[in-house]
C-alpha cells in the first residue's frame, strides 16, 4: 500500500450527489487472488506487508479507482473502512475527525447491546465529523428505523467481519461469513473486510449542535 493509496480523497462527482468516503465504486472490484497456509495461517501466494492489519488479520484484496464507474452505495469499501476506524476519518466527507469524532449507531445496534447501560457497543460504521451527521441521517437506509449518535471516550479496534477458511487435508476450505474478536483462535484463518470498534465509555449526545 503506497502512501497515495492510504490517503485516497473521496471523489464525488456531481452526477452521483454525495457519495461517502467509503462507499465501493463499480471499477473496485476484488482483483485475481491466491490462497495458501503458511506459517500456520491464511495468506496470500505473493502477500505483503500491506494485506494484513496491525493484528496479523489477513484482510481482502480490492482495487482502489474512487470515483471511476458508479457508486455501490450498499458496498463499502474494504481499505477506505479499515482506515476510517483506524485513523478516525469522517465516512461521508473522508476527512480527519480527532476529537470531534461522532458515532451514529442504529436504534436496533444500540440496543443490542450487552449488559446494562451504557453497555459497551461495538460497530462496523466509522465515525462522522459533527457536519456530516445530519447528511448521515438522511442517506443511510439501516438508520431510517431511528439512530443514536454518540460520542466515545474509550474506543478500540476489537473485531473483523470477513471470510472464514479452514485447513484440510486436501487444502483450504472456505467455510462462512462470521464476525470474531481479535485474539480468536479463527483469526489466523479469516480473509476480513471490515473491522468494528468496541465503544467501551461514551455519552449520549442530545439534539441539536454537535460542535
Amino acid at each position: 500500500m503506497s502512501a497515495r493509496q492510504q490517503s485516497v480523497p473521496a471523489a464525488n462527482p456531481a452526477r452521483w450527489g454525495v457519495v461517502p468516503y467509503i462507499t465501493a465504486w463499480s471499477s473496485e472490484v476484488t482483483p485475481p487472488y491466491g490462497l495458501v497456509i503458511r506459517n500456520g495461517r491464511l495468506a496470500y501466494v505473493d502477500e505483503s506487508p500491506y494485506d494484513r492489519d496491525q493484528a496479523g488479520v489477513l484482510w481482502a484484496r480490492m482495487r482502489i479507482s474512487p470515483g471511476v464507474g458508479r457508486p455501490q452505495f450498499k458496498n463499502v469499501h474494504y481499505l477506505r473502512q479499515r482506515l476510517a476506524m483506524r485513523k478516525l476519518l469522517c465516512q461521508v466527507c473522508g476527512t480527519p475527525c480527532g476529537k470531534d469524532a461522532v458515532w451514529m449507531l442504529s436504534a436496533q445496534e444500540y440496543q443490542n447491546a450487552e449488559g446494562p447501560w451504557p453497555a459497551p457497543v461495538l460497530t462496523a460504521h466509522p465515525p462522522l465529523c459533527p457536519n456530516c451527521v445530519e447528511r448521515s441521517a438522511r442517506m443511510c437506509p439501516h438508520l431510517k428505523g431511528g439512530h443514536v449518535v454518540l460520542r466515545a471516550s474509550r474506543f478500540a479496534p476489537a473485531a473483523v467481519s470477513g471470510m472464514l477458511y479452514e485447513a484440510t487435508p486436501a487444502g483450504l476450505k472456505q467455510l462462512e461469513r462470521a464476525t470474531i474478536e481479535y485474539g480468536d483462535p479463527w483469526a489466523p484463518w479469516m480473509r476480513a473486510s471490515q473491522v468494528h470498534m468496541r465503544l467501551e465509555e461514551y455519552t449520549v449526545l442530545a439534539p441539536g449542535p454537535l460542535a
